[in-house]
C-alpha cells in the first residue's frame, strides 16, 4: 500500500501507508509543498505499516528543512519498526518523538 499524506489543518500531517523507497519520492515532493506555509508542523505516524530505512531519511530531511525554515516540527505515534532503524543508525537524539 503506498503512502499517502494527509492535512489535518493547523499544521499537523497524519501519514498511511508503507513508507518505503518508491512512495518516499512522491511524498518528499507533497510535504515540500504542503509543509513550507506552517510555521509549527506536528506529523503523526500511527497510520505507517511497515517503513525501510527509507522512510526515516524522510522525516531527517523533513527535520532539515523545518529547521532551515525556522519551524518546530515534531514526530508522533513512530512505529516500533521505525524507531528501531533510528536505534540502528544512532539518530536517537536527532529526530525529535
Amino acid at each position: 500500500m503506498a503512502a499517502t499524506l494527509q492535512d489535518r489543518g493547523g499544521g499537523e500531517f497524519a501519514i498511511e501507508g508503507d513508507l518505503d523507497f518508491q512512495s518516499v519520492a512522491a511524498l518528499w515532493q507533497q510535504a515540500r509543498r504542503s509543509f513550507r506555509q506552517q510555521p509549527a508542523l506536528r506529523i503523526d505516524l500511527a497510520g505507517v505499516n511497515r517503513s525501510d530505512s527509507s522512510g526515516v531519511a524522510l522525516l531527517v530531511d523533513w527535520l532539515r528543512q523545518a529547521r532551515e525554515r525556522g519551524q518546530d516540527l515534531q514526530f508522533v505515534n513512530i512505529p516500533a519498526q521505525m524507531q528501531a532503524i533510528v536505534r540502528v543508525a544512532g539518530l536517537d537524539g536527532l529526530l525529535p518523538a
